[in-house]
Order: C-alpha cells, then sequence, then structure tokens
C-alpha cells in the first residue's frame, strides 16, 4: 500500500497522505464510538448531524469540564489500539527494523468561533522530548478541509531538526498549549505552508519534526481528526 514513492516524500517533505486508508467499517467505527461517547458522558441525544450544534453550544456555553471529559473518555477507547495495528504495520515500511508503540491518542477538535483547542506553528517532538515517534491524523466525521481549519505544514520543515528554543504560549487555564519555535518567522520564509485536506478516509502521516498547526474553523460543523502518535525504538 505503501510506495517508496511516498516514503522518498515523507523523507521530502516530512509528510504524505494515503488516500482511504480507513476502511469503511474503520470510518463508521471510529464516527458512531465518538457519538456514543459524546451522547453518555454529555447526557445528550446526539447523532451525526446535532453533535456539530450541540458541542458548538457546549463551547459557547463554557462548559469546558464536560468537553474534556467526554474527550478524555472517547480517546482512550480500544477503537484507537485496534486500528494502531495498522499503523505500526505502515511505520514498518517507513522506519525499518524498528518497533513501534501507542504513546498516545488525541482528538483535534476545531469550532467555529473558537481558537482554544487550536495549536499554533510547532513541532511534536518538545510534546515528547525523550522519545523518537511518529504521527498521525485523520477525519472521524466527515472530511478535513482547509474551511473547517485542517492542519497545515511547513513543508520540508522537519529537516531543521528540533528546534528546543520556544515560547509556550497558551491562551488560558482551559486551553492547549503550543510550543512555537522562536525562529518561526524565519522558518515561515523558508517553507511553503501547505493545508493537508484529508478525503473522509484518508491519513496523513508526518514526522515528529514537521512544523504543523491547526486553523480557523469558518464552517458550522465542527471538525473531528483523530491522532495516534507511535513511539519509535
Amino acid at each position: 500500500m505503501i510506495s517508496s514513492s511516498k516514503i522518498d516524500i515523507f523523507n521530502k517533505k516530512g509528510y504524505f497522505v494515503v488516500k482511504n486508508f480507513l476502511t469503511k467499517k474503520e470510518k463508521r467505527e471510529f464516527s458512531e464510538t465518538l457519538i456514543k461517547t459524546y451522547s453518555n458522558v454529555l447526557s445528550e441525544k446526539l447523532d451525526k448531524k446535532s453533535i456539530h450544534k450541540i458541542i458548538s453550544q457546549y463551547e459557547k456555553n463554557l462548559r469546558y469540564d464536560e468537553l474534556y471529559k467526554a474527550f478524555k473518555k472517547y480517546c482512550s477507547n480500544q477503537v484507537y489500539f485496534r486500528f494502531s495495528k495498522r499503523l505500526t504495520s505502515l511505520s514498518k515500511k517507513i522506519y525499518k527494523n524498528k518497533k513501534f508503540k501507542v504513546v498516545n491518542t488525541g482528538l483535534a477538535i476545531g469550532i467555529k468561533n473558537s481558537n482554544r483547542t487550536s495549536y499554533k506553528w510547532h513541532q511534536e517532538k518538545p510534546y515528547y522530548k525523550d522519545l523518537e515517534t511518529i504521527h498521525f491524523q485523520f477525519p472521524v466525521i466527515g472530511s478535513c478541509s482547509k474551511k473547517n481549519g485542517t492542519m497545515s505544514v511547513l513543508e520540508g520543515s522537519h529537516q531543521v531538526g528540533f528546534q528546543k528554543k520556544v515560547n509556550n504560549f497558551k491562551k488560558h487555564e482551559k486551553a492547549i498549549n503550543s510550543f512555537i519555535p522562536k525562529n518561526i518567522k524565519k522558518f515561515e520564509k523558508l517553507f511553503r505552508e501547505k493545508f493537508v485536506n484529508l478525503g473522509q478516509r484518508d491519513l496523513v502521516v508526518f514526522s515528529q519534526y514537521l512544523i504543523h498547526k491547526t486553523n480557523k474553523n469558518s464552517s458550522d460543523k465542527v471538525r473531528f481528526a483523530a491522532n495516534i502518535r507511535l513511539k519509535i525504538s
């Protein structure tokens, strides 16, 4: 499934996209589990249509703790770990003779008129300083597009290596934190920004050193993108 040309792209640009990597069954399992988990934790009757409005209302009403509880519950679901076995097989084609283990699972959430859960330019490495990792992201419901705030990358920026000098930006106590490279202005001039648009079953694979961020969601639907990070040893 992963050709040598994909690996060449990974080495050159720091990432690549695999079209339709998720099976229809896997996609359905991730989305149905998300809706069921959020319904149970929030005590709401949610479906693929209503979840966008309800989550947006919770965000608007500052009900962050309830949203975080649902987020944590979902990210610990076994659906992630079952799927990670396929990611391990994919990773072995990139890093031969290496072993892989799930180190973290997550959910990148983009909500209209909110940047609380949006990451500014950063690398993954500062979050996992003592580990070598490889990273994956894919849509849980619908797709990821420029309109709904999909991630963008500075193509080839992984070549600069680990940027230890960073500014830790956090909007407030209930927001995520971004380790922004202090030389980010320089890197924005050196490398081209590219929006990573993902179809419903697409997967993006990227390096721990790739500089990337999430963007403003200008759509009325919440962007749910699952993240899986594997430790390389």
